[in-house]
């Protein structure tokens, strides 16, 4: 009697662990984005994204005089889940005749389409602009919402980022930034800079290629080239409703193998502040 053996069988635990590490390693612009995994298993495609207001200046006092009280307040933004994916089919004679394993590589690449998805939207959330009478879904007003931006008028440079750093007025601590986000058009002069300090290659740190006063450099095509990102740390949100998943199907009349991956997910900016936008070009 043949015996049927977990060789012989998908196994989704296996699958699901290697898109997920092909997934973690390869987020770059995630590096700035807090995670939040409270929406997995709770209803709903909307979801808020509150932040604190900043409480006013303090105030003289006089003596045995009551200490006026300030009411500590949020507002939110909002963002709606989307859902993102992907799906190859395999015939069962291209798997025979063909060379390597068609399956682990399709594996491989949705992990890498997943970071590439993930940041893109990450991206599209740091430079989004909301102007205007808009309400959330409940109808609570929304409150207008813009990142910080300067026009360098030139070529990246340590100088032209010290300028720009000047929007942050006296709010600028290096150690609160996740670092510098650059397309890789960019990486070449930003070598060449007598400030730049380059780093080892680190597997654990995807992207990183050194610091420039103080501010890890990050290299990432989701940006488009001409354009960089000061990011603090948390100034970008991802909320989850599932992380991605990788699942099977075979369809046995025709003899081949479907496999898919998908995740849920929302992405969205938390602190204005805490993103500036420079563009290079003059």
């Amino acid at each position: 009697m043949a015996e049927t053996t977990s060789n012989d069988l998908y196994v989704p635990e296996v699958w699901a662990d290697l898109a997920q590490a092909e997934f973690a390693g390869r987020t770059i612009l995630a590096t700035a984005a807090s995670e939040d995994n409270t929406l997995v298993g709770v209803p709903g495609d909307v979801v808020k994204f509150p932040k604190w207001n900043a409480l006013g200046e303090m105030e003289d006092l006089t003596e045995l005089v009551p200490i006026p009280t300030e009411k500590m307040t949020q507002t939110a933004t909002e963002a709606r889940i989307k859902e993102a994916g992907k799906a190859v089919e395999i015939s069962d004679t291209a798997a025979l005749v063909g060379l390597g394993n068609a399956q682990d590589e399709a594996i491989r690449q949705f992990g890498i389409l997943a970071a590439r998805k993930l940041d893109a939207d990450l991206y599209a959330a740091a430079i989004r602009t909301d102007v205007g009478n808009r309400t959330f879904s409940d109808g609570t007003p929304a409150i207008d919402s813009a990142p910080l931006t300067f026009r360098a008028g030139g070529a990246i440079s340590w100088n032209r980022l010290v300028d720009a750093t000047a929007e942050y007025e006296d709010d600028f601590e290096p150690g609160d930034f996740a670092g510098l986000y650059i397309n890789s058009a960019e990486r070449a002069a930003i070598f060449k800079d007598p400030q730049f300090i380059q780093s080892q290659p680190d597997l654990m740190t995807r992207g990183l290629i050194g610091n420039v006063g103080g501010l890890a450099v990050r290299v990432t095509n989701r940006i488009p080239a001409g354009r960089s990102l000061l990011l603090k740390n948390g100034a970008l949100s991802i909320k989850y409703k599932r992380r991605p998943i990788v699942e099977q199907d075979r369809d046995i009349l025709k003899r081949a193998n479907v496999v898919t991956t998908n995740v849920h997910y929302g992405t969205h900016r938390v602190n204005d502040s805490g993103v500036l936008v420079i563009d290079w070009a003059a």
